[in-house]
């Protein structure tokens, strides 16, 4: 019956119950104890967490501000070398073709006018048509209008329009645009910039910072040269909205304007002059009476308002 009653009576073993009985004394200590001992703990196991969530997020921007500086690093400075060495070969290059072109413009010319002199009815080409077509060149007494590129608003100045830059101080093709523009409605006789003659079909834009003028690349600083009565041209060109827009960029952005008489100018022929549409006929066809003859189709027109 004893061992019975011990059973009813305590039905858990004792070292079950002693075990419970202790976990239940450090519930009972970690309640009552929340103070300074385990605020102590509570505090450093936070501490540990956030230290861990503060190095991961210095690790993330360590990996993010790594890839940003990979992907914005520049090209090697060879590479940019070599493709300014190829520029630069391709420019002379060209320079020097334009230049023959020159050269047999001006044989063509002094063969077409040995060949007409020995025919007195034959027609003579106008002057004043030549002028004003490009066809020819031109020397004679006229106004320089020089724009150059204003200061950089970082304080870094750099001679290669095609280095990156906000743009606002550098000379755009809006500036030469209204130059030019300005010197024609003054009454120039013909207008080129940095040697390249202006006609009727003469294309000035941007190419990113780069201006191009007859699909050539020019660098500052810009001269616009026009042929003319320097004094007339220079009171003209005062009076139009030429001379408003660059006082106009030249207080807001720095922009470098200046006008320089000049006794004698040299501007060259145009040196992109192709027929359009217009091809000579076979020998021995004649031109028929009969038939209208047909319009022009497909001719570009010009981009600029040149005369």
């Amino acid at each position: 019956m004893t061992l019975l009653r011990e059973v009813t009576e305590r039905p858990l073993d004792p070292g079950y119950a002693a075990a419970a009985a202790e976990r239940a004394a450090r519930a009972e200590a970690a309640t009552t104890g929340a103070g300074a001992g385990d605020g102590a703990g509570a505090g450093w196991r936070w501490s540990r967490r956030a230290g861990g969530t503060a190095a991961a997020a210095v690790l993330a921007g360590l990996l993010l501000t790594a890839a940003v500086l990979q992907l914005r690093v520049p090209a090697p400075a060879g590479d940019r070398a070599a493709l300014l060495q190829q520029i630069q070969e391709r420019t002379a290059a060209a320079d020097r073709a334009a230049a023959q072109a020159e050269a047999l413009r001006a044989q063509v010319a002094a063969v077409q006018e040995r060949a007409l002199a020995g025919e007195p009815d034959a027609p003579q080409a106008d002057p004043g048509l030549l002028v004003a077509s490009g066809s020819a060149p031109v020397t004679g007494p006229g106004l320089v209008v020089t724009l150059d590129d204003g200061p950089s608003p970082d304080g870094a100045a750099s001679d290669d329009p095609r280095a990156p830059s906000d743009g606002l101080h550098r000379v755009s093709y809006l500036d030469l645009q209204v130059t030019a523009n300005g010197l024609w409605s003054a009454g120039a006789e013909a207008v080129a910039i940095n040697g390249e003659r202006l006609t009727g079909t003469t294309a000035i834009r941007n190419a990113g910072s780069a201006v191009l003028v007859n699909f050539r690349p020019l660098s500052p600083p810009y001269r616009v040269e026009a042929i003319g009565d320097p004094n007339a041209l220079a009171a003209r060109f005062a009076l139009s909205r030429a001379s408003s827009w660059l006082t106009q960029a030249q207080r807001d952005v720095g922009l470098g304007v200046a006008l320089q008489a000049a006794e004698e100018l040299d501007l060259p022929a145009h040196q992109q002059q192709q027929l359009s549409y217009a091809r000579a006929l076979p020998d021995g066809v004649d031109v028929p009476v009969d038939v209208p003859a047909a319009e022009p189709a497909d001719v570009p027109a010009a981009e600029e308002a040149l005369p």
